[in-house]
């Protein structure tokens, strides 16, 4: 019979250790953030181009997920799945070439 021990072998992560791993990386953290800041400022400044690399930003993923989606296809056993997941992939893939051909439509 074995009993249970008062202190576990690996202790659990506590808000002390997340933070020790903050401090380490803080130059970085900081670093983000003023390229936060500085893209910020210029998206304010231009909204039009912002708007348009931020419509062509969500048709690079709608490809990407697209695609994802035509390979994730493959896995299915059933027709009807597959069929579904190919054409849903299909669409996502189409309407990402669509964004990039007219960003402002």
């Amino acid at each position: 019979m074995s009993t249970a021990s008062s202190s576990p072998a690996t202790p659990p992560h506590s808000l002390g250790s997340g933070l020790a791993n903050l401090r380490a990386k803080w130059g970085w953290i900081v670093a983000l953030g003023v390229i936060y800041l500085i893209a910020g400022v210029l998206a304010f400044g231009s909204v039009f181009f912002a708007t348009v690399v931020s419509v062509l930003f969500v048709g690079a993923m709608m490809i990407v997920a697209g695609v994802a989606e035509i390979i994730n296809a493959f896995q299915f056993k059933t027709w009807g799945k597959f069929l579904f997941w190919l054409l849903l992939g299909a669409l996502y893939v189409v309407a990402g070439f669509i964004t990039f051909e007219n960003p402002l439509l």
